[in-house]
């Protein structure tokens, strides 16, 4: 049974619709009404040409004319007159309502129509005075057609002006008027078929059943409109239908000349009946079936399939449509950007089903509190909305507990950046990376919530700076690559130098590696600058090389960016074939922190580098959450200890510990060390007893220019090895 009326309510329209499909249905509706109202206006003008042509006239240049020019106008035209303006009326509303733009032309012809079409329906007692119809048509049928008519004409001008000045829900509207459209077609086509079927016509001088019943057609005609071109629920239309052609078949048939309705015509009647039904049901079902599949198109492209809010890339359109709206004023919105802190912590604690069900119900709180305004899932834990810049701060405190509540063990917090709108013309997306730029600053402050000021803007225009000079600088030799000393424990003399990137711009002076590197990690750039540096660096290798018999090994820091974007390894490798330099001369170093992502392949990477002959070096231990597995999965020559083991060196007796603890343990497994941040004589001893093996920092040298490197050896300041001098051939 429940299969059975499963497929009686789907081939009945039965089942509830979505919003989607209403308003994709209405839509198809709107585009119809143009179609049909353009035939009616195409057809009551060609009527009225034939009628004055055929009727007016001829009425008008008899000499036995006793009819004023009003009434021989009226009585064969007034109907016609009264459909071209409805259908005009109908047309411009169509396209009015099509129209985002709100044209004021289409709304003025719109109105004008509506306001013709009512002038004619007053013009209705004189349809009376002058003909018959009263006579010929029920007076039910003239009631009922002017009535529609007269109320389609008030509505069309009420919802023509409402949303004419930014109102919200014109679906209902549209809805009423093309029903009331529909009405008026079907009772115009009965008006006129019946009047038609039911007039009298001299012969032989005396009255009888007008035998050129033509205008059955024009019934016809209408509810064909109606039931095809208007997508109704198939048991409304069936519905209407069937009222409609039952009650137009019983007047038919009891006409007040007792003229019989011919057989074949009622078969003929009846079978256009079932056929029109089928064809109502089935673009009924076409119609939905597509609805249904822009639906899941349309909500794949514009809503996140987690939480169901808005996609970002969707999220920017509409913010930048509501810009357009004169109801948003500068100061009053503001764009938020969320960070759920200690999500990575439920994640890898709880699974990822447990984590996508923090991410819906923060989705829901954000919609809940931010109603008047727009919410995205940007991606992973991060959270765009577009708001009232009305009691955030409230808000937010009451968000922020209540995500605390969402899991009472790892207890989830927020970060939340905030930008208000400054400028109309901004687009939505560079607002919203305002609102993420300042919520990456809170690191730097105290608090959950910063708000985009003055100081983060200067930096932020440097970080755009930065991205889109990068070329430019590159190609104008901004960026050099400065050398920082190497040298053994043992004896100090130059072993290497560290290859670390400098910026000198015409604008800015002096940019800081702090300040232009996270920006091109971040714009996944940060290849094109180590690409820059590996390349001038082997050029000047191989320049030392020809003309001083001699170079250092140097080493290059590549970051995680890189084996991502792009094959580094294959670059690599090209470069230092191409400009042709020993590989020894070469170091690759790789940060801790980039390990973290994707392992399997920087695995696949230093193996690589390892087959072609090249050293990687781990650099930064000890910077962030070391682990000791890096040093377990991964195969590296040279450990570098991050500066920060050498941070209050001489009051901290814990640090020299570790110190001794990790390079003992390099030394059992193999590895060579470095230490970064040498600074006194002190820790350089220090080092040289528990064996490290190279110490890198201020004592020996700050990082330099490659002409002064060069000046220093050259002049006996720096003093290279023997073991690395390399005469040329």
């Amino acid at each position: 049974m429940k299969k059975v009326w499963s497929m009686f309510a789907n081939l009945f329209g039965l089942n509830k619709n979505s919003k989607y499909v209403k308003n994709y249905l209405n839509e198809a509706n709107m585009r119809s009404g143009i179609y049909m109202s353009f035939v009616i206006f195409a057809l009551e003008l060609w009527l009225l040409i034939r009628q004055t042509d055929k009727y007016i006239i001829p009425t008008l240049s008899s000499p036995d004319n006793t009819y004023s020019i009003f009434r021989v106008i009226f009585v064969n035209t007034s109907n016609f007159w009264l459909m071209l303006s409805f259908g005009l009326a109908m047309f411009f509303y169509c396209i009015f309502y099509a129209d985002k733009k709100h044209s004021k032309t289409t709304l003025i012809l719109t109105l004008v129509f509506a306001g013709i079409s009512l002038i004619f329906v007053a013009l209705m007692p004189f349809e009376f005075i002058y003909t018959s119809s009263f006579r010929t048509v029920p007076l039910i049928f003239l009631i009922i057609f002017y009535s529609s008519v007269f109320l389609f004409d008030v509505v069309v001008i009420l919802a023509s002006i409402y949303k004419y000045r930014g109102g919200n829900n014109p679906v209902i509207t549209s809805v009423i008027i093309i029903s009331l459209f529909a009405l008026t077609c079907l009772v115009f086509g009965v008006k006129v078929s019946y009047s038609d079927f039911a007039s009298m016509k001299k012969i032989n001088g005396e009255l009888v059943n007008n035998p050129d019943y033509k205008q059955i057609i024009c019934f016809l005609m209408m509810t064909l409109y109606v039931g095809c071109l208007l997508i109704w629920r198939p048991y409304i239309s069936v519905g209407i239908l069937g009222v409609v052609f039952l009650g137009f078949y019983i007047l038919l048939d009891r006409t007040v000349s007792n003229r019989a309705f011919p057989e074949g015509d009622q078969v003929n009647y009846i079978t256009f009946f079932i056929s029109l039904t089928m064809v109502c049901i089935s673009i009924y079902d076409q119609r939905v079936s597509e609805a249904k599949k822009d639906e899941k198109l349309e909500a794949l492209a514009t809503k996140d399939v987690l939480t169901n809010l808005w996609s970002y890339p969707y999220f920017v359109t509409l913010v930048n449509e509501k810009l357009k709206d004169p109801v948003v004023k500068l100061n009053e919105w503001i764009f938020l950007f969320f960070d759920i802190t200690s999500f990575k912590i439920i994640n890898d604690q709880k699974g990822f089903l447990e984590g996508n069900r923090i991410l819906q119900e923060v989705g829901k709180l954000l919609t809940e509190y931010f109603d008047d305004g727009f919410v995205s899932r940007q991606a992973d834990d991060h959270f765009f909305v577009f708001t009232k810049n009305i009691d955030i701060e409230n808000k937010l405190s009451f968000i922020k507990e209540k995500v605390k509540q969402l899991d009472l063990d790892v207890k989830p917090g927020i970060n939340v950046g905030g930008y208000i709108l400054r400028d109309l013309n901004e687009d939505s997306r560079e607002s919203a990376e305002k609102a993420r730029y300042a919520c990456g600053e809170i690191k730097n402050k105290i608090g959950y919530y910063s708000v985009y000021d003055a100081e983060m803007h200067d930096n932020y225009r440097l970080i755009q700076y930065v991205v889109s000079h990068i070329d430019e600088a590159i190609e104008n030799g901004y960026i050099r690559p400065y050398y920082q000393p190497v040298v053994w424990s043992k004896g100090r003399k130059l072993c290497g130098a560290e290859a670390l990137a400098r910026w000198i711009d015409p604008k800015y002076g002096f940019l800081s590696p702090g300040k232009f590197v996270p920006a091109l990690e971040n714009s996944q750039l940060i290849y094109k600058l180590d690409i820059a540096i590996l390349k001038m660096v082997c050029q000047q290798i191989k320049d030392t090389l020809n003309g001083e018999g001699f170079s250092l090994p140097v080493s290059i820091n590549f970051s995680r960016i890189d084996f991502k974007v792009v094959d580094i390894v294959s670059i690599i490798d090209e470069t230092v074939t191409t400009i042709g330099i020993p590989k020894d001369l070469l170091h690759v170093e790789i940060t801790e922190s980039a390990l973290n992502n994707d392992e399997d392949s920087l695995k696949d990477a230093i193996h690589r580098l390892h087959e072609l002959g090249y050293a990687v070096w781990l650099d930064d231990f000890g910077s962030g959450y070391s682990s000791f597995n890096v040093l377990k999965d991964f195969e590296f020559d040279v450990l570098k200890l991050d500066m920060a083991f050498l941070s209050g060196f001489e009051n901290n007796q814990k640090s020299k510990f570790l110190i001794q603890s990790v390079i003992a343990m390099a030394d059992q497994i193999g590895m060579l060390t470095l230490s970064e941040g040498v600074e006194t004589k002190e820790e350089a001893s220090f080092l040289e007893e528990i064996h490290c093996g190279r110490l890198q920092g201020f004592l020996y040298g700050k990082p330099l220019k490659y002409d002064e490197l060069k000046q220093k050896i050259q002049s006996g300041e720096l003093v290279i090895s023997k073991e690395l001098i390399t005469h040329r051939k």
